[in-house]
Order: structure tokens, then sequence, then C-alpha cells
């Protein structure tokens, strides 16, 4: 006994409870759609934005859908392969920022720009011209 759910995949409307929240556990709810722009528009209506999946066998529509997917992550003809040294987070609000990778050093760390006018001939600014 004990708190175990099996992997359960439903069929619901775009505005239901179970395809708006997230759902942590094996748990997948699944959308007919007509058109990319349509897909879109179910997929970024809801305020989470972790990861998403896309499968086709048209990588130039993959890729137009992964730009516009309100997503962090966005895996194309594969779920969940995450390389160590590649950004990991969500958007809205599914995350702030980003773990792992290049892109977590932002969290730690405030750039800071410092000009200094090293040749006294040269004006402390440009004019305008």
């Amino acid at each position: 006994a004990g708190c175990y759910v099996e992997p359960t995949v439903i069929r619901v409307d775009a505005g239901a409870r179970a395809a708006r929240e997230e759902v942590f556990g094996p748990f997948m709810t699944v959308h007919t759609f007509s058109t990319d722009e349509e897909a879109l528009a179910i997929a970024n209506s809801v305020d989470y934005g972790l990861g998403g999946g896309l499968w086709t066998k048209d990588l130039t529509r993959a890729h137009k859908a992964a730009r516009e997917l309100h997503a962090g992550m966005v895996w194309i003809n594969s779920y969940k392969r995450v390389n160590p040294g590649s950004p990991f987070g969500g958007m809205g609000t599914s995350g702030y920022g980003r773990e792992m990778g290049f892109e977590a050093m932002r969290e730690y760390s405030e750039s800071k720009a410092v000009w200094v006018n090293i040749d006294a001939a040269l004006p402390a600014f440009y004019p305008r011209g």
C-alpha cells in the first residue's frame, strides 16, 4: 500500500484544472489542435513554463515552435534528456532564473562596466556629431 500513482494520460479540455496546473508525478494531459498557432496558444495560455516537448519530422517547424513556446527548456523529438552544461529553469511561475551551465553564473554575479580615459587629449565624452 502507500501513496503511489500509476503513469496516467488523460484527454481534457485546455481550460481544465488538470491542464492548467503543474502536476508532479507521472501525469500527462493530451489536447488536440488543428494548427501550430492553436497548439502554441494552448501551451502558452498557462502560467507555467518549465519545459515542453515537440515531435515532428519537420525541424524548421519545430525550431519555429520552440522559439514561440513560453518555456525555459524545449525538447525536439525527445524529452527530459538534459546535458549538465545546459541551463535548467522555467518561465512564468515555473521558476526564476537558471540553474546549471554558464547561465547559472549570472545568478551569483553582477556585471559592471568601467571606462578609463588613458589619453588626456581625448575629451571626457564624445560630442554628438
